[in-house]
């Protein structure tokens, strides 16, 4: 006994426990717990390395991959696009809405890196198909050449299957993108300057077919230039978007004709509502 205490039951140990009724000193009492948590996580992540998938039947991306005829970092791309997996540390964790899908963190054995399986059914996902359809088309797919009439901004339903297609965007923005109007040029250059990660008429991920002005995946958060609401037309797609927006509970940004004017005062201000830290 050392200060009423007893020495640490290890032997060769002649430390004594922390605490009445304990039976390892500190070290050894710490040793022990951190292998007991590393078999706690082995038992979870042991077959994670199988390139074709979990021994409970999930699949990781790599196996995903394989389903859709890509590598695990194209189905990546595709997942985060989507908003349904976000980076944690050097791998992966699945966001609420993969969460949602039945997507579970993993965590590789070997050097702990967080990666995300996901349930068999994610490979019926009509959202999923039609993202990685678009990543074929963009990355794989020759490019369409065709020529673009003269056209009223805007005059066009963007929605419409082969619209883009058809009438390729002819305005170069100020980081190299082609846009379809003055005000998604200056919509573009603005997020350009700010150094805010955007993409172009990306595809939304919902059932229906509908592409966005532009999205921000650091916000997960979309961005509709309205550039002709006097057209009835044009009015008419506008209320068909914004409910899907709404249905779909997706964050959505609306810059409107009367807007361009203070773009950056209205723009930035709007951002700073979905968690842009102006730098």
């Amino acid at each position: 006994m050392m200060g009423g205490l007893a020495l640490c039951s290890v032997e060769g140990c002649k430390k004594a426990v922390q605490k009445q009724g304990h039976v390892l000193c500190y070290e050894h009492w710490k040793a022990k717990h951190r292998v007991e948590e590393e078999s706690a996580i082995y038992q979870v992540s042991k077959d994670s390395d199988a390139p074709n998938g979990e021994s409970n039947g999930m699949l990781s991306a790599t196996a995903l991959g394989e389903h859709f005829k890509l590598d695990a970092k194209q189905i990546n791309r595709v997942l985060v696009d989507l908003g349904w997996i976000e980076k944690e540390g050097k791998g992966w964790k699945p966001t609420e809405l993969g969460e949602k899908l039945k997507a579970q963190k993993n965590i590789y054995f070997k050097n702990k890196i967080p990666y995300v399986v996901w349930h068999p059914d994610i490979c019926k996902s009509r959202i999923l198909q039609k993202a990685v359809d678009e990543l074929v088309l963009v990355e794989i797919a020759p490019p369409v050449v065709t020529q673009n009439p003269l056209m009223t901004e805007g005059a066009a339903d963007k929605s419409e299957e082969g619209f883009r297609e058809r009438f390729p965007p002819t305005i170069r923005a100020s980081d190299g993108h082609m846009v379809r109007s003055r005000g998604e040029a200056m919509i573009d250059g603005l997020l350009y300057e700010n150094r805010i990660v955007h993409a172009y008429e990306r595809l939304v991920p919902i059932e229906q077919t509908m592409y966005c002005d532009f999205f921000l995946p650091e916000f997960n958060l979309y961005i509709e230039f309205w550039g002709m609401e006097s057209n009835p037309k044009y009015k008419e797609r506008k209320e068909r978007k914004l409910e899907m927006y709404r249905q779909n509970g997706l964050k959505l940004i609306e810059v409107k004709d009367g807007h361009i004017n203070n773009l950056e005062d209205y723009l930035m201000g709007q951002l700073v509502k979905f968690g842009y830290k102006p730098k």
